[in-house]
């Protein structure tokens, strides 16, 4: 794997992404992973071996999806359940389904932390967020339209909640991190690599969620809000893997309904909650990554992704918002990184 260690390097030696860490496995055993660069800059502190990052919208995978698979799985309702069944704003014609495909209708995003008009992280900020979000009219008829919209998995979270009368953190931890065997996952890290120098918070955002609608609802959402490692991220998408396969060890998890969802597309590039490789121009696991592959990538610059052909985990993290936003180097950065695993691995031959 010294392939994979020189990539990680020389990202880090054009010095435009401060930190990353990277944890490789397969079928269920670590075969690599490195640590380095700075986790915050000024003052320098050093990313530590086991460095905890913002994981951003990789929390809709882990999550949010993980907890809509259990309650699938459960029968509290189906992916064809209209969302008006608890919001009867909504138009009757979005279904669950059209939320985790991202093809509801809905916009991208909506900025509905600016106009609360009370303390973020209340009951009452999080009941006039709902109110707010279900408010926003779809722009086109539900299916028909591929656009990546944190709105959907805002709803997840309200129907999430609405369905069971539990808080989504609470879900999480029972359904998902306690059946995984308790991956180290928070909602929140005071020693978690640094972000971005937030222009509305006025302060360098450490330890804090990145996400401004997330820091609004109190850091806890089915969108953004997840803290965590590169070796707990590997380890509960190893967990999921491995139930979608029927593992007995992970009975717990919902596999069967997950394993439903990965092979479940809508109009574009995700299946129901997950992601797949791009075959059309750019992609961000490169050129080796085989077709099944499932995963989603997190603003901050994080990623993780499975690849049940292969029986492997790929997480993938990094601080690159960090102390300012700039696309353009992860960009670039991710297919070098999932270049250098695969060839490590011989995903470049073909299978045996």
């Amino acid at each position: 794997m010294e392939g994979v260690r020189q990539a990680v390097e020389a990202v880090l030696a054009e010095g435009r992404i401060p930190s990353i860490s990277l944890d490789v496995r397969v079928e269920g055993r670590e075969v690599f992973h490195l640590t380095a660069g700075r986790a915050r800059t000024v003052p320098e502190r050093r990313a530590e071996d086991d460095q905890a990052y913002d994981l951003a919208s990789v929390t809709k995978a882990l999550a949010g999806t993980t907890v809509i698979a259990s309650l699938l799985e459960e029968g509290r309702f189906s992916l064809e359940t209209p969302v008006s069944t608890w919001f009867d704003e909504v138009d009757t014609r979005v279904q669950v389904r059209h939320l985790l495909q991202h093809a509801s209708g809905w916009p991208a995003w909506r900025p509905f932390y600016a106009d609360l008009g009370v303390a973020w992280g209340t009951l009452q900020a999080r009941q006039r967020f709902l109110a707010s979000l279900l408010a926003v009219p779809i722009e086109c008829p539900p299916g028909t339209r591929h656009l990546y919209s944190d709105l959907g998995f805002l709803c997840l979270l309200g129907i999430a909640e609405a369905a069971t009368g539990q808080r989504f953190d609470q879900l999480f931890l029972d359904r998902i991190l306690a059946p995984a065997g308790y991956p180290d996952l928070r909602w929140g890290w005071p020693t978690a690599a640094a972000t971005e120098l937030c222009p509305i918070r006025q302060t360098l955002i450490e330890g804090t969620v990145h996400d401004l609608n997330c820091a609004s609802l109190g850091g806890v959402s089915a969108h953004a809000g997840l803290f965590g490692t590169a070796r707990a991220v590997s380890g509960l998408a190893d967990a999921l893997l491995r139930a979608t396969e029927g593992e007995p060890a992970f009975r717990g998890l919902p596999g069967r309904t997950l394993r439903q969802l990965w092979h479940s597309p809508g109009p574009g590039s995700h299946t129901a909650g997950w992601d797949r490789p791009s075959t059309d121009g750019y992609t961000s696991t490169g050129r080796f990554f085989p077709a099944d592959s499932r995963g989603h990538l997190g603003y901050t610059g994080t990623s993780v992704w499975v690849i049940p052909s292969r029986k492997a985990v790929v997480a993938l993290l990094t601080n690159r918002v960090h102390p300012v936003d700039d696309k353009e180097p992860i960009r670039a950065a991710r297919p070098r990184i999932h270049d250098a695993v695969a060839q490590a691995l011989g995903w470049d031959r073909p299978l045996a």
